[in-house]
């Protein structure tokens, strides 16, 4: 497997605690299982994972009581963190964005956008990282330079690129939309274009593809 990195995923449901471990395991990471956030705690001081995953809505410390624990700690804040949570409402996301968490997922949550948001997460995660790490790398504002496309071994257009690109980073294809201002029918047309040229099935295999091919 690609990833060997460790994601916490918290959730007082039982059978989505256990599918979402399933979907994780499958895909080559290590999982931790939490049933709400205070136990969650204390996994956090028994290991240090990547990458959060957490409900919203659970008993004893639900899921922004515990995003605000983690940011207060040193030792954790650069976590990135996704909130999972079954409700729709506008505010409800607009509240978990205005956190700082890294994402907002809504259940039933498909295995695909999951793991691309993951993906994109932690490869933003990584980015940051060597920003911090080797400054004299960096692009003239603060930003890691980008790949040379040239060195990319599929032929792709200049707008597949930016939405390659931006599914890499984790966002869907009405994300990607509002972004480059342009359709969400027109972001589906160019995914379509993208996973045929890439010769790959799903968003997941595009998105390892272009990580793996330094995009």
């Amino acid at each position: 497997m690609v990833n060997q990195q460790v994601i916490l995923v918290v959730d007082d449901e039982p059978v989505i605690l256990d599918s979402l471990s399933d979907i994780l395991s499958i895909h080559g990471f290590q999982v931790l299982k939490s049933s709400n956030g205070l136990e969650a705690l204390e996994t956090l001081r028994d290991q240090i994972p990547d990458l959060i995953l957490a409900d919203i809505m659970m008993p004893e410390m639900n899921g922004y009581q515990l995003y605000n624990r983690i940011r207060q700690n040193p030792e954790w804040v650069w976590i990135p963190f996704i909130f999972l949570t079954a409700k729709g409402e506008a505010e409800d996301i607009r509240f978990g964005k205005e956190l700082g968490a890294d994402d907002y997922l809504m259940k039933p949550i498909d295995a695909e956008d999951l793991i691309a948001a993951i993906l994109g997460k932690l490869r933003r995660y990584i980015q940051l990282d060597q920003e911090r790490s080797s400054p004299t790398e960096q692009s003239g504002h603060g930003i890691p330079a980008p790949s040379n496309v040239s060195d990319f071994p599929v032929d792709l257009t200049p707008r597949e690129v930016e939405v390659l690109r931006h599914m890499v980073m984790g966002l869907n294809n009405t994300e990607i939309a509002e972004v480059l201002f342009i359709e969400t029918s027109t972001v589906k047309t160019h995914v379509s274009n993208i996973l045929l040229k890439l010769g790959v099935s799903n968003r997941v295999k595009a998105v390892r593809f272009a990580i793996e091919h330094h995009l």
